[in-house]
């Protein structure tokens, strides 16, 4: 091989390498600038952990109580007239910060109509038994068109819920004033802090 093919073949090569490094740092960088690490493995994040760190304002465009992954969730056949309980969904959290699961139930209760609701239940976990702390009205108003009434959980910093809810007058779609109550744990027990009038609204949960 004369000296001509020689140095054709070597600038093939280098040409070839350049090209390798340039695919290689394309999909480095398309693949988000992570080297994979080895002997660690990726952790899944428990309920309660992914219960912190869920937006509970809006979930793609949905409102959102800030329950997430149940650890219990059964639907049940409601009577001849489409009442009774539908769906019954329990979440184990620690909500008081002492280390032990505590738990919130949700309960979804239809009544024949497009007017269901949502039952809460809040129960702290004392030395294995469960302690019902949960405030009276503790519960959503539904309605087609118009809800009356909905409760919001929140996680961080601390433990809360906000309520908003709004009397009833004359039917379901007439607006009224709209007050806001947030609750946090007060002595054991879950009591409300704050108590403010928004405004008129229809559906209050264009409010959160």
């Amino acid at each position: 091989m004369n000296k001509k093919n020689q140095s054709g073949n070597m600038i093939l090569t280098i040409l070839l390498i350049i090209t390798f490094i340039i695919i290689a740092v394309l999909i480095y960088i398309l693949a988000g600038g992570k080297i994979p690490q080895i002997g660690r493995t990726s952790g899944v994040q428990s309920p309660d952990m992914e219960i912190r760190n869920v937006d509970t304002k809006q979930t793609n465009g949905e409102f959102s109580d800030g329950l997430i992954n149940p650890s219990f969730s059964e639907t049940y056949p409601l009577d001849e007239f489409g009442t009774g309980i539908f769906e019954r969904q329990i979440f184990d959290i620690d909500i008081n910060g002492d280390g032990n699961n505590d738990r919130i139930t949700r309960t979804r209760n239809e009544n024949g109509t497009s007017h269901f609701y949502y039952q809460y239940k809040i129960e702290l976990n004392k030395n294995g038994k469960f302690v019902d702390i949960t405030p009276d009205g503790f519960r959503t108003t539904e309605g087609a068109e118009c809800a009356l009434q909905k409760l919001q959980f929140k996680f961080n910093p601390e433990f809360r819920v906000v309520k908003i809810s709004r009397d009833w007058e004359n039917s379901w779609d007439t607006p009224t004033m709209a007050t806001k109550t947030i609750y946090i744990f007060n002595n054991g027990s879950l009591a409300p802090t704050e108590t403010n009038q928004m405004k008129i609204v229809c559906d209050v949960t264009s409010l959160f």
